[in-house]
């Protein structure tokens, strides 16, 4: 019998097309992996921001109504690429530079711990690089929790933030809503992080021409002394409630328009606008 085995030169081409093999399908599962990896990321982002909006709308459905016992106000807000947001938008040649970091705030009824109560809602953005402590005070953020980036150098020369929701509840001493909620524990209640990656959160309030209006500047800011004209709105104090002057004329919101536009990661490969239209029923 003429038994005949393998040569060396077809051993190594064996082994060299094994490798290629085995190369190609480790590519493919690579590059599978990262597919799979950057669409949960995504799925998770844009669920966030989905939950965030669904959330802002459940908070002004239970606010207040403007008669008095309200203090509703919008600020409009521009963020900067050192990460901080600032105030007013900074304006150049061609306008507000910068994405739309609005902060919208105003008294509600909603859960705080266990228990139902009346408390000021506050929704803002924070800085990448930031994180909040347990009674909100920013800190420099944890890399693996509570924090978007790790420097206020953000990618493609844009700013990163995270989507905050506050809630103070009414201060015995002070009568005003400046107090940290506490749990059955007397622990501090914290803040909620709710959307992280956001590189714009813009307002808009639908005025009296019936359109969508830009915030610029707010007509009912929250750095105006009660009773001032920009004051916050449903306080019965200043002219957005009709009071001060013959031809004040009370400010109603009857809706306003959310956008939330943010992108999958740091890395800021996609980004993607989440809308909402929320009716104000005591607005």
């Amino acid at each position: 019998m003429n038994r005949r085995g393998f040569t060396l030169i077809e051993l190594l081409i064996s082994i060299v097309l094994m490798i290629i093999l085995l190369s190609a399908v480790t590519m493919v599962f690579i590059k599978t992996t990262d597919t799979v990896t950057i669409s949960q990321a995504r799925s998770q982002v844009y669920a966030n921001a989905r939950l965030a909006a669904d959330l802002l709308e459940e908070d002004l459905l239970a606010c207040f109504p403007f008669t008095g016992a309200q203090e509703f106000t919008m600020d409009n807000g521009v963020g900067s690429f050192q990460g901080e947001v600032a105030a007013e938008p900074r304006i150049g040649a061609s306008g507000p530079i910068g994405s739309a970091a609005d902060q919208l705030s105003f008294i509600a009824t909603t859960l705080v711990g266990t228990t139902h109560q009346s408390a000021r809602i506050t929704y803002f953005l924070l800085p990448g690089q930031k994180a909040l402590d347990a009674v909100g005070n920013k800190e420099d953020g944890d890399p693996d929790y509570g924090r978007t980036m790790p420097t206020p150098a953000f990618p493609n020369g844009r700013p990163l933030y995270t989507l905050v929701r506050r809630v103070l509840v009414l201060n015995p001493v002070t009568g005003r809503y400046d107090q940290r909620p506490t749990d059955q524990l007397n622990h501090p209640v914290p803040d909620m992080e709710l959307c992280r990656f956001v590189t714009s959160f813009n307002l808009e309030y639908y005025s009296n021409q019936l359109t969508y209006s830009q915030l610029e500047p707010s007509p009912f800011q929250s750095t105006v002394t009660p009773g001032g004209k920009n004051d916050a709105l449903g306080n019965g104090l200043g002219e957005n409630d009709g009071e001060g002057s013959e031809d004040a004329i009370p400010i109603r919101i009857p809706s306003i328009r959310v956008t939330i536009t943010i992108v999958e990661d740091r890395t800021a490969r996609q980004e993607r606008m989440i809308q909402k239209v929320i009716a104000i029923p005591m607005g």
